[in-house]
C-alpha cells in the first residue's frame, strides 16, 4: 500500500507543478486580453467577437491532444467568457 501512497503523492506533485504552469499561462492570457480590451474600447469595437471565438475553437481542437479534445469547448468557453468579462469592465 505504501507504494500506492508514494505514487499518488508523486502524481499530485506533478499536478501541482502543472497547475502552477496553467496559472502562469492564464495570467499572461488575461494580460493580453486586457490589452485587447483597451484597443477595442479606443476603437469602439465590440467586446464579443463570435467569429474569432469560433475560429479559435476550431484551431484549438486541431492542436489538442486526444485526451483533451472532448474538453476544449468547455474549457475555452469559460476562458472566453472570463476574457469578455474583463474587457467589458474597462
Amino acid at each position: 500500500m505504501e507504494n500506492t501512497d508514494n505514487s499518488l503523492a508523486d502524481l499530485r506533485l506533478q499536478i501541482d507543478a502543472a497547475d502552477d504552469k496553467v496559472l502562469a499561462a492564464l495570467a499572461e492570457r488575461m494580460k493580453v486580453a486586457r490589452k485587447i480590451g483597451e484597443l477595442k474600447k479606443e476603437s469602439g469595437g465590440a467586446v464579443m467577437d463570435a467569429d474569432r471565438e469560433a475560429q479559435k475553437l476550431v484551431a484549438l481542437q486541431e492542436k489538442a491532444d486526444k485526451i483533451l479534445k472532448p474538453y476544449i469547448s468547455r474549457i475555452y468557453s469559460v476562458l472566453f467568457e472570463v476574457s469578455r468579462d474583463l474587457q467589458s469592465k474597462m
